[in-house]
């Protein structure tokens, strides 16, 4: 779903009402408590094992974009609304695949993107001055 408003929040996306939330502070060492929180809220959510493993493998995915360049600290939120689930993550590290720096390191940024787009219904990351930001969403039936 991606709906739009008028006014002075025109062109910003309207996120459904969540129904269940799991939210986390984590560094790049934690990432493996990401991945069980992650695989315990889908469970919780009524995911299938297939579904589960990728919902799993993308919101690991989207962690190390936020914290894999540095000391970084990141934001994991997790919820459900209308029998999907969302992911975002927001932390204050930056991607380097879109900057001046050597492609080898870009290169695992754009696998990690990639793999975001082939195991989510949508996936939106962008970084900058402001951080990272990573949102995804997947059905979850």
């Amino acid at each position: 779903m991606n709906t739009r408003m008028r006014g002075p929040n025109a062109g910003k996306p309207v996120l459904p009402v969540a129904r269940a939330l799991a939210e986390q502070t984590f560094r790049f060492a934690d990432i493996p408590a990401v991945r069980r929180a992650a695989a315990a809220f889908g469970g919780r959510a009524g995911m299938g094992m297939a579904k589960l493993s990728d919902f799993v493998q993308a919101v690991s995915e989207a962690a190390a974009c936020a914290v894999a360049q540095g000391p970084c600290t990141a934001r994991l939120r997790l919820w459900t609304a209308e029998n999907r689930a969302f992911c975002e993550v927001h932390g204050d590290g930056m991607l380097l695949a879109d900057g001046p720096r050597g492609a080898r390191q870009g290169d695992a940024e754009r696998l990690r993107r990639w793999l975001l787009q082939r195991l989510c219904d949508h996936v939106s990351v962008e970084s900058g001055p402001q951080g990272v930001h990573v949102l995804l969403s997947v059905a979850i039936g």
